[in-house]
Order: C-alpha cells, then structure tokens, then sequence
C-alpha cells in the first residue's frame, strides 16, 4: 500500500490515495495521507468524495499520447459509472498500473484500438456540434429580432447571453472551427488508430 497522496486533475476531483480496499478521491489537496484520511473521515464536509471499490472496478483503460486515465466500475445499486482523471506527476502513471498488476493482479494487455472504436466519440461529438450549432444559430436569430422565449433559468440566461453576443455569424463560425477540428482528428484516428493501454480484473 501507497501512504502517499496522488495529484490529479479531473471533474470535482484533485486528488486521491490508494486505502486497503478502493480508491479514494477528493476535490481537495493535502499534503500527507494522514491529511487526506483525516479530511475523509469528517462527516461534514463541503469536499466531493468519491469511493471507488476495488471489487467493483470493471475495466481501467488509457490511450497513448492521451493523458487520461478512464475506470468504469458498479456504483450503488450495481449501475454502471466511471470515474476519468489524469496525473500532473507523469511517473505516477507507471505507478498506478503496477499497483494493480502488481498487488491487485490485474491482467494489463495493450491493443490497437479498431478505426471504429477509435473514432466513434469523435463521430457522436461531431453530430452533436452541428446539432447544437443549428439550435444556437435560429436562437440568435429569434434573439436579434425580439421573437425569443423568455429565460427564466440562470443556465437559459447565461446560454441566451452567450449566443446573444456572437450573433448568428459568430455561432457559425464557432460551430464551423469545432466542426473541422473533430473532422480532423476523426480522418487522423481513423487512419492511425491509437493503442489503449487495458488493465481488467482476475477471473473477469
């Protein structure tokens, strides 16, 4: 067992440590792991916890020449989650992996991902910008002539705001630039798919 505080970066969580049975995350920094232990065992607190169960981890993956790290495990109730983060230490990656061949015995294994799979989040994100690039264009519109609905949430507002401000010329230029960025990295990965670094459990 590591007594040591790992750094991160990733949604509500800055850092973690690895307790006898799971993963511990937090939304705060500390400096020990007694820090850590201490600040996890308060009742109260405003701090994003988040536990991840070693028997309930189903696969852990990471692509090449991506920082992200991807674990998808059984959250209460038995749902599917998963939890992506990425070290600011660059050596805490070989780190986190012999933990789990090493004492978790997890087989790691590392392939080439399929053009397909290599892909396909870049397809669904892509249809996702035109879809929201077409929404935001006919808001701005309704918005410059007056003929917009009323927003009564502060999301509404802020998005209304936004589009408001770049006009329907500026949201299809910004649509266009995401546009062409995820048609990029989709002809590239497609071409050259990456290899994804595996790490699954013992008799999964």
């Amino acid at each position: 067992m590591f007594n040591k505080v790992f750094s991160i970066s990733g949604n509500k969580i800055s850092s973690f440590i690895f307790d006898e049975n799971s993963l511990k995350f937090s939304s705060q920094n500390f400096n020990s792991y007694t820090d850590f232990q201490d600040a996890w065992n308060k009742k109260l607190s405003l701090a994003t916890k988040v536990e991840i169960k070693f028997e309930n981890i189903k696969s852990i993956k990471k692509e090449e020449f991506d920082k992200d790290i991807l674990i998808k495990y059984k959250a209460l109730g038995g749902l599917p989650a998963d939890c992506e983060f990425s070290f600011t230490n660059f050596e805490d990656y070989e780190t986190f992996f012999s933990f789990f061949t090493e004492k978790r015995y997890y087989q790691r294994t590392i392939e080439t991902l399929t053009p397909f799979k290599a892909i396909q989040n870049y397809l669904i994100g892509f249809v996702a910008t035109i879809g929201i690039t077409l929404f935001s264009y006919f808001e701005a519109i309704a918005l410059a002539n007056g003929t917009a609905e009323e927003a009564h949430s502060g999301k509404t507002k802020t998005f209304n705001f936004v589009v408001e401000l770049l006009g329907d010329k500026g949201v299809i230029l910004v649509g266009t630039a995401i546009s062409a960025f995820l048609i990029y990295k989709i002809c590239t990965r497609f071409k050259n798919p990456p290899n994804q670094t595996r790490l699954v459990p013992p008799n999964s």
